[in-house]
């Protein structure tokens, strides 16, 4: 059973994780209304010593626990044989750089299943966690990849709503459950985290006193089901709803049974709750950098640990592999964003067969099948905000993987 915790300070309401409060980035006001006072609650988080705040989830918001492996799977020590310096927005730049510029505060570089090089600054250490953001949206397809096998989901392709009756709004007439996971359902929802009237940030001003699904009920349509890529997080909050109707279990519990355990992660990983012990699956998670890193392992090497297999091989090539034309990676006008899109999981603008976990503030699982490498990276960073920024980011770690390749 999921060990609950109440967080060290009071919360405001729902203090939505994404709602980043009175926060200035480079002049730009991400979320809220900009202010010199201290707010409390899931705003203490995005002040004063971020690095500190993200590290500490547990003491902003309520969390549940999954506890660590008892058999857990110890990735060994760092050979630290990595020397690098590659092309960053136009000029060379070594990776001590790149991490002082992107206010990284753990790099971990695994190349065929070693270790070599790992990074801490900022108080981050290999036992500590940090906070996902949206980096959670790949856990949480994983193991709605489980609940698949299981049966629980017969077919991606039926209709949402078969899983989720309480679904009545008719933005979501035709929906199914594939084009949920493809943030391709049509919902319209703006995800300006620098914009305060985004449905990002006054969603936590309506959830409570609605439900999760009341809320979404309440939202309109911008494009027919299945045809246009728009990264919405409402619909991984409605992934996590519906594994917590077909599994009968909270997240953090069948997580820790059918991901957790099996991959061997070596601390405890945290899952953030509403007010009324829901897991916020779009992006409320944390974990050590190694537990990060175990997952990219896993969708390198086909959802095997070892000899066992913990995922469908099929679901984890599905899952990374774009194969729609709104889908796709580069300049793509049935896609709001250059990078391309599949279950939960991003690619590279452009693509190499690689793909990653991302989430704001610059966290990312980074994954290169064709080197076999993968990159965490955790980070407090605002300009992670900035767009070409960000992409020029991972467009670093892809060459970074690229370069490994002996």
């Amino acid at each position: 059973m999921r060990t609950l915790r109440k967080p060290a300070v009071a919360l405001a309401g729902l203090a939505l994780l994404f709602t980043i409060g009175a926060v200035r980035a480079q002049g730009v006001t991400i979320g809220g209304t900009a202010s010199g006072e201290d707010t409390g609650g899931m705003m203490a988080m995005f002040s004063g010593n971020r690095f500190e705040n993200f590290r500490h989830l547990e003491r902003f918001v309520p969390t549940a626990a999954m506890s660590a492996s008892p058999k857990p799977w110890d990735l060994g020590k760092n050979a630290n044989t990595l020397a690098y310096t590659g092309p960053f927005q136009g000029r060379d730049v070594s990776l001590q750089q790149f991490i002082n510029m992107s206010n990284t505060s753990s790099l971990l570089v695994i190349k065929d299943g070693q270790v070599i090089f790992e990074h801490y600054g900022h108080g981050d250490s290999r036992d500590s966690l940090h906070i996902s953001f949206s980096v959670a949206k790949s856990f949480t397809s994983a193991v709605l990849g489980k609940a698949l096998e299981e049966g629980r989901i017969a077919d991606l392709d039926d209709p949402i709503r078969k899983y989720l009756p309480g679904l009545t709004s008719a933005t979501f007439d035709g929906v199914t459950v594939k084009h949920v996971l493809q943030m391709s359902s049509g919902v319209r929802f703006n995800e300006a985290y620098t914009d305060p009237k985004s449905d990002i940030n006054l969603m936590a001003t309506k959830v409570p006193p609605l439900t999760y699904l009341e809320y979404i009920n309440g939202l309109g349509r911008d494009h027919d089901p299945g045809t246009f890529n728009h990264y919405a997080s409402i619909n991984t909050q409605l992934l996590g709803l519906l594994l917590v109707k077909v599994t009968g279990m909270s997240i953090t519990d069948y997580m820790e049974k059918h991901l957790w355990h099996p991959l061997g992660m070596e601390q405890e990983g945290l899952w953030m709750l509403d007010s009324q012990g829901v897991e916020l699956a779009m992006g409320g998670m944390a974990a050590s950098a190694r537990d990060y890193a175990k997952l990219g392992l896993l969708y390198l090497d086909g959802g095997r640990r070892g000899d066992v297999q913990i995922l469908p091989e099929h679901w984890i090539g599905e899952s990374v592999t774009p194969n729609e034309p709104h889908l796709m990676p580069g300049d793509n006008p049935k896609s709001s964003n250059p990078s391309g899109y599949m279950y939960q999981w991003w690619t590279p603008r452009d693509w190499d067969g690689d793909f990653l976990a991302r989430g704001i503030w610059g966290q990312n699982i980074y994954v290169h099948p064709g080197n076999r490498v993968v990159i965490v990276k955790l980070a407090a960073d605002p300009q992670n905000f900035v767009r070409e920024t960000k992409l020029a980011y991972i467009d670093y770690l892809q060459d970074l993987a690229q370069s490994l390749d002996k």
